[in-house]
């Protein structure tokens, strides 16, 4: 199984390919080489970087995607088109039982609050009743209350403050490095959206509309938390924080931190794998029972 996400953040870059490797040269200098077939993903983070046509198609050709940056946001995502969608699947999510999607959004964004609430204990914020702060009187999951209620706790811990995140806000760090994390998840999820024989324009609480991904924004509510947790993590391991270094660490981070599924562990990156898989059977089945979340291991 391929397991790698490779961040190329050196100016001038070139990859090329050798007898079933991905190769990464510099000012004539070899840098490194990798087998396509042990990478899960390839994060271009600025644009004085050069890849060829076919290094890019080895790269997909091994279920691997490649994620653009303009500096260092990514901004586009070259997915492997090699899987077809699952017929009976994509059917099923086209009819758009209401009653199958709210069930499936009930379960994501109950994994959502219940893993904000480990990562606030998690980095030592006392008194994070998040689950039961978030319910109103229908106790109902209401989202906008969990968001406020967490942002104004969670915050304060990266030295920053504010009762709402501000996706736009160029002139937090938190907001910034946040939002390379998010895109770096995202695309992950996409990439499992479609091996999982998913439609990812069809999703089942964010609406369709231009220039958006919707079942991708869905199911990468529960993901956040994780986002979140290694952001603090990061900020404690670094006195200079920077969006190079945080890249590399957010990688590695994917790759080491592990959540429970049955009787096992799996890594966090294919986590995302897992999730769309059963997703996909519940789509399949029409049935939301079995559907797998990720959870902080504790």
């Amino acid at each position: 199984m391929s397991y790698h996400i490779l961040h190329i953040n050196d100016y001038g870059c070139r990859l090329t390919k050798e007898r079933g490797l991905l190769v990464c040269e510099k000012d004539g200098r070899q840098m490194g080489k990798i087998a396509f077939e042990d990478l899960r993903a390839v994060v271009l983070l600025n644009e004085a970087q050069s890849i060829s046509g076919a290094v890019m198609s080895a790269i997909t050709a091994n279920d691997a995607i490649i994620i653009h940056c303009k500096n260092f946001k990514p901004v586009g995502i070259t997915i492997p088109n090699n899987r077809t969608y699952d017929a009976k699947v994509v059917l099923n999510q086209a009819r758009g039982n209401k009653n199958l999607n709210s069930a499936i959004w009930r379960k994501l964004l109950g994994a959502k609050i219940e893993n904000s609430a480990s990562c606030l204990e998690l980095i030592g914020v006392k008194c994070a009743n998040i689950p039961q702060i978030s319910l109103n009187g229908q106790k109902n999951l209401n989202e906008a209350r969990y968001a406020r209620e967490y942002w104004k706790r969670y915050f304060p811990m990266l030295g920053e403050y504010g009762m709402r995140r501000n996706p736009e806000d160029k002139t937090s760090p938190a907001n910034i490095f946040l939002n390379y994390g998010y895109g770096i998840m995202g695309g992950l999820i996409q990439r499992s959206v479609i091996v999982s024989g998913l439609n990812y324009l069809l999703g089942v609480n964010h609406k369709t509309y231009y220039k958006n991904i919707p079942l991708v924004y869905d199911i990468i509510e529960p993901f956040r938390s994780f986002v979140d947790y290694a952001l603090y993590k990061y900020n404690l391991s670094d006195n200079t924080p920077n969006i190079r270094s945080w890249a590399v660490y957010l990688g590695k981070f994917l790759s080491n931190t592990r959540v429970r599924k049955g009787s096992r562990t799996i890594k966090l990156m294919d986590a995302t794998d897992a999730l769309c898989e059963s997703l996909a059977n519940a789509c399949r089945e029409k049935k939301a029972d079995n559907l797998w979340v990720p959870k902080f291991h504790k």
